[in-house]
């Protein structure tokens, strides 16, 4: 049987991208008419078929961009999902290309280097860039544009992301069936969009219960342009009371909090339960076990990969905010009272 010609096969003949050639045959804005009219004569020449639910291998080009401050350390979260939507690729016949960018050319809006227009199909963002660097890629960036683990209204793009604010309500009902009314929150507001949807969660859980949030009890953990994750010098510990449990935004908050309370002689969960998200390897890098709420990376790199295909081949598909649901994974470091 003769192999099926794809897409891939039409833009290496025409020396083209195959975003283009998808664009073209899917009737959509960006290529020029003169083009257009090749790409559509090259597909009925070499009997090309659009295939509807088939999966197929295009060898597109993905390119991810991810902030130089979460990769911080080898086994960060954002190096972690990178890895799992890599091999996610790879199995349709994808190839992913990883530009880490720092935080100059960040903060002096430099343009992508590796991923820049025409040398990959697609991008990933994976976790929130500046509102700034956003904006100057949104203003340049011609490539179909994805986000991950984050979502930002200003630039409405197709996003993935974790079950936030379910996932801290979650926890901080949790802690409160645990008999734990007085509850802090350990993470610097509006630093990104999941910290502040986690704490919104956290908000409602205490109003359902008729708690007030105290402000005192709510605690930095970075800097508010989420440049370094340190909790020795953003936390303002509160004087007088001091909460029975407190939810952290993410396990690595979690996990570095718990080393704060212990310098302060604080013990967890004896005196302080601790709540963390992520799931991650933080979770089991301190000496009690963090209980936390687990984000469902392999159902994150899944979706997003059927939203960039659905696009290039030029598919209908639902466009918007994908929220994918995480489960509660228990350990040591919350008590009963």
């Amino acid at each position: 049987m003769p192999k099926k010609t794809t897409m891939s096969d039409i833009a290496a003949k025409l020396g083209i991208s195959t975003v283009t050639v998808s664009k073209a045959l899917s009737g959509q804005k960006g290529v020029s008419e003169e083009m257009r009219q090749k790409i559509i004569a090259l597909a009925e020449k070499t009997g090309y078929q659009k295939s509807f639910g088939v999966k197929q291998s295009e060898n597109y080009k993905i390119g991810v961009l991810i902030g130089s401050r979460y990769l911080g350390n080898i086994d960060s979260f954002y190096g972690h999902m990178y890895q799992i939507f890599s091999v996610k690729a790879a199995k349709v016949g994808a190839f992913t290309m990883l530009e880490v960018l720092s935080v100059e050319d960040e903060e002096n809006l430099v343009y992508p280097k590796i991923i820049g227009d025409g040398n990959v199909d697609a991008i990933v963002i994976m976790g929130t860039l500046s509102e700034k660097y956003l904006a100057m890629l949104d203003e340049k960036l011609e490539t179909p544009t994805f986000y991950m683990d984050f979502t930002d209204r200003q630039h409405k793009k197709d996003s993935v992301i974790s079950g936030s604010f379910y996932g801290a309500h979650l926890l901080t009902n949790y802690l409160i069936d645990k008999g734990h009314r007085d509850i802090g929150y350990v993470g610097t507001l509006l630093a990104t969009p999941s910290i502040t949807d986690r704490y919104l969660g956290y908000t409602r859980a205490l109003m359902e219960h008729g708690i007030k949030v105290n402000d005192a009890w709510v605690l930095n953990d970075r800097d508010e342009n989420n440049q370094v994750l340190d909790i020795e010098k953003n936390v303002k510990w509160p004087k007088g009371k001091i909460p029975t449990a407190f939810v952290c935004n993410c396990d690595l908050t979690a996990s570095r909090f718990i080393g704060y309370l212990k310098n302060k002689g604080i013990r967890v969960p004896e005196d302080v339960s601790v709540v963390g998200y992520d799931d991650f390897v933080f979770a089991n890098n301190t000496d009690v076990g963090i209980t936390t709420y687990k984000v469902d990376m392999d159902e994150m790199a899944k979706r997003i990969l059927k939203k960039i295909l659905k696009n290039l081949r030029g598919e209908q598909y639902r466009r918007g905010v994908s929220i994918v649901d995480g489960y509660l994974i228990e350990r040591d470091s919350v008590r009963s009272i």
